[in-house]
């Protein structure tokens, strides 16, 4: 049974959040691009989270070096180390 998740509004009241679908991946993508926390660095290193800093959305990657554009990138982030993470969002339709 998966935990529950519940907003503690200005009331002291409890509200429960109920899992929906998201209307797009642009609406994602957005999340993503501004709240880089939303990405679980503490979850690949508790003692010393990585701190996540969106460096470019939608960016070309070629298929071999100096080739022409071949994939899209939907967002390109670095830690502190910088040690990149790509991401990509896909919705399920």
């Amino acid at each position: 049974m998966p935990g529950r998740i519940y907003l503690l509004n200005d009331n002291s009241s409890l509200i429960p959040m109920e899992e929906a679908a998201y209307d797009s991946e642009g609406l994602l993508q957005g999340l993503l691009a501004e709240h880089p926390d939303l990405l679980a660095g503490d979850q690949i290193n508790a003692e010393k989270p990585r701190r996540w800093m969106l460096v470019t959305r939608e960016m070309a990657v070629p298929g071999e070096e100096q080739g022409s554009p071949r994939w899209l990138l939907d967002h390109l982030f670095l830690d502190w180390m910088l040690r990149e993470l790509r991401g990509d969002v896909l919705s399920k339709a």
